[in-house]
């Protein structure tokens, strides 16, 4: 399944977050067992047939993120072209470092919550920003959360969305103000969730046990959160659909009056006919960053900067939120924004946005401290939520 956007969406296989519902264990990140699988993963990095003065940077990451290289003519300014592989969920990104593609691989584009476990397992390296010209264009909050990871840059703001509340206003008898309504009578059968884990534990935990912080669980508020997931899809839910675009579609249909979405998903349907809105549940939702990322031994490290350089600039930060719709990090994009895209995330009160859309500093533990349940106890216990 391919992650692509709205031009295309029709085929985009899921949410930033369901990258990250692969396996991501000690196991399987830290103890190096994807190793076993080298042999022939890499065929994205096979060196060119031919010797010239071309510099070739490797992306690895998802569709679109590097349609910033092609803007203006920074690729012919620095002789230099991408060797692009795109990616269908994070993991491939640990997969393809771990299996090979150390000093081959010179960029990424992981979830912040994924850059202080990342820098842990030795993928990544910390960044001097000050190498950065575009970097004090961040806007403040995008600039603090880059040095979340014990006062060092280990990824640098590109994008933000959210997990969105969306609902039909001529199938509701009013507005959502809470998740809790997913679970009103009326609307049996008529709404849809995501299909990935992490998405589903990070938005229903606050709902089930009100945490503060669903990245540290209790067992009990696993217990719970899991409990209700449950009740939803018994009881309530009509489907988890496999794509957001399976889950625009079901909303353009008629088929769901409200949906656990993503916010470009308001102009997909708007240009089938449909409106929707954004709610604003109490419990609020999760919010989501990715970020550019330098992988460990890099080749091209000088020119690796000056790509994402590239990408944070204005014109480039521009086109990609207007192509795909999505929450730009340079401050001085904004004003080129369509209003269609500035109206989705509320740039005129951004603390407003994430008061709402909640992003948290990392990933679960790779191992328990005893009190909080680790990322393999979260897949184990959602391997019971789809089994029943």
């Amino acid at each position: 399944m391919m992650r692509s956007f709205p031009q295309d969406h029709a085929r985009r296989a899921a949410s930033p977050a369901e990258a990250m519902a692969g396996a991501l264990s000690r196991r399987s990140l830290l103890g190096g067992a994807a190793a076993a699988l080298a042999a022939g993963v890499l065929g994205g990095f096979q060196q060119s047939a031919y010797a010239d003065a071309l510099k070739h940077v490797s992306f690895v990451g998802w569709e679109g993120y590097d349609a910033g290289f092609h803007v203006g003519n920074f690729l012919a300014k620095h002789n230099a072209t991408v060797d692009t592989t795109y990616i269908n969920a994070s993991e491939d990104m640990i997969t393809k470092l771990r299996s090979g593609g150390m000093g081959i691989v010179d960029l990424t584009t992981f979830n912040q919550m994924y850059a202080p476990l990342m820098a842990e397992a030795g993928l990544i390296v910390p960044l001097k920003t000050d190498r950065l010209t575009n970097f004090n264009e961040l806007l403040p909050k995008f600039k603090q959360m880059a040095f979340q990871s014990h006062g060092q840059c280990f990824g640098v703001p590109f994008t933000f969305s959210s997990c969105a509340l969306l609902y039909n206003p001529k199938m509701v008898s009013a507005a959502p103000t809470s998740w809790k309504d997913f679970l009103k009578p009326e609307y049996k059968g008529k709404v849809a969730l995501f299909s990935d884990a992490l998405t589903n534990i990070l938005v229903w935990a606050p709902v089930a046990t009100g945490v503060k912080d669903p990245t540290l669980l209790t067992p009990d508020q696993l217990d719970q959160t899991i409990q209700l997931l449950i009740t939803l899809k018994k009881d309530h839910v009509r489907a988890m659909p496999a794509s957001l675009g399976d889950g625009a579609d079901l909303l353009t249909r008629g088929e769901v009056a409200m949906i656990m979405g993503w916010e470009p998903m308001v102009l997909w349907c708007k240009a089938k006919g449909v409106d929707v809105s954004i709610a604003q549940p109490v419990e609020g939702t999760w919010g989501f960053v990715d970020t550019f990322n330098i992988a460990k031994q890099a080749p091209n490290l000088d020119l690796d900067y000056l790509f994402i350089d590239q990408v944070m600039s204005v014109d480039a930060q521009a086109k990609f939120g207007n192509d795909n719709f999505l929450g730009v990090t340079n401050g001085d994009a904004i004003a080129k924004l369509t209003p269609e895209v500035k109206a989705l995330y509320g740039f005129d009160n951004l603390d407003a946005y994430f008061a709402h859309a909640h992003v948290y500093p990392r990933m679960y533990p790779a191992q328990s401290d005893g009190a909080h349940v680790s990322y393999e106890q979260v897949l184990d216990a959602y391997e019971r939520f789809l089994k029943a």
